[in-house]
């Protein structure tokens, strides 16, 4: 009877290891690639309103279009301080109004492909590093995550914005 116990304790040991194992593999073998398909989304969008509409605001208390873009920036500049300690600005605030289509897709762009190389040069023990954010406790690798909803969620309201233009927006993209 010890040894059937002995057994189940040890399989179960395996099993709750492999798990934390596969969250790991996940991480670095699909997440990278997970995040190039949300960047590649975000562009698309961001390409496909109108320089001229990049101003529009659907009522006069939300951001503008090139805001909502400018916004998910100023965010992963914000979040990726969290795990690397390093604020890094991408555009000046105070600059914001004067910048057009162009300028603001290469902000995105910037900010984007900083994301993917920390993810790159991002360690497991980095990743596994608990902090408080927002009150809450979380690892390292759940900022992340929190990147990518952050980013989507905003893609959300620019999608929204396209619509209401009559524009036809980027097919969606979720894995």
């Amino acid at each position: 009877m010890k040894a059937f116990i002995y057994i189940q304790l040890v399989l179960l040991v395996l099993v709750m290891g492999s798990s934390d194992l596969k969250a790991q593999t996940y991480f670095f073998d699909q997440f990278p690639d997970v995040w190039k398909r949300s960047m590649s989304n975000s562009r698309e969008l961001a390409e496909a309103m109108p320089a001229n509409l990049y101003d529009y605001k659907p009522t006069p208390e939300a951001m503008s279009f090139g805001d909502q873009i400018l916004h998910i920036a100023s965010n992963i500049s914000y979040l990726t301080a969290t795990i690397n300690g390093e604020r890094k600005s991408f555009f000046e605030k105070e600059d914001s109004q004067s910048l057009d289509k162009d300028s603001i897709i290469e902000i995105l762009d910037a900010a984007n492909n900083y994301v993917l190389e920390l993810i790159k040069e991002t360690e497991k023990s980095q990743l596994d590093e608990e902090i408080v954010f927002a009150n809450e406790n979380m690892t390292k690798e759940n900022i992340f995550y929190l990147l990518r909803g952050h980013q989507t969620h905003h893609r959300g309201q620019c999608l929204v914005y396209l619509r209401l233009n009559g524009i036809k927006a980027p097919g969606y993209v979720g894995w």
